[in-house]
């Protein structure tokens, strides 16, 4: 959706010098109808953009309702809560590939309420989340107790990630009671090709979302 739009801007800011050439022969041959309906035209090219990259002032107003409402139909696949995340206290990521190869890790807080539902879910908890809307070609390794089961150190090593500038590491959070883990991979013949790995610490109030694709 992101490269369409990106195409899609640069055919709309192509368009700029030609409907500014039509204007100024218009203004020259004093031809005002002509010259307001291609102002009009050019401004609304400009606010097109400006307003789907939120550079235009106030188009905030109008994406954050739209994304947080994303954002928590988002955690319901993945989970069965619905929850916003709250502050991104650590991101990291590389650069992407044309095709989305890259590695992603990010870290957020979470609220009181969403930390206190996690300390004791629901049972499908356990049994149907991560949904398979979400990368319905990919399997799925449902949530489970921390601990980290060793036989599954394939899949950390593929999502791992050093954390500069916290006080703890990935292994610190699936190694100690009363957190969560789970993961979506994909497979390349017989090697880890793409994965979603994922780890919510209700006592820290994290939840840690890593993509990697390969």
């Amino acid at each position: 959706m992101i490269l369409l739009f990106l195409f899609l801007t640069l055919i709309i800011v192509l368009f700029y010098p030609i409907l500014a050439w039509k204007m100024f022969k218009a203004l020259r041959s004093k031809n005002k109808p002509k010259f307001y309906r291609l102002s009009t035209i050019l401004l609304i090219l400009i606010l097109i953009p400006g307003f789907y990259w939120k550079v235009l002032p106030g188009s905030n107003l109008f994406w954050n309702p739209i994304e947080k409402a994303e954002e928590r139909n988002y955690n319901v696949e993945l989970t069965g809560f619905e929850f916003n995340d709250s502050e991104l206290i650590y991101e990291y990521e590389t650069e992407r590939a044309f095709n989305g190869d890259g590695y992603s890790i990010w870290i957020y807080k979470i609220d009181d309420q969403t930390a206190q539902y996690f300390e004791n879910p629901e049972s499908e908890f356990f049994t149907k989340y991560p949904s398979a809307e979400l990368r319905s070609h990919w399997e799925t390794e449902f949530w489970k107790k921390t601990p980290f089961d060793k036989q599954e150190k394939k899949f950390l090593d593929f999502a791992h990630s050093t954390l500069e500038e916290l006080e703890f590491e990935l292994e610190d959070l699936l190694y100690e009671k009363g957190n969560y883990y789970a993961y979506k991979y994909y497979m390349h013949s017989y090697e880890i090709g793409n994965i979603d790995f994922y780890i919510i610490c209700p006592n820290r109030k994290l939840i840690v979302e890593i993509n990697h694709n390969t």
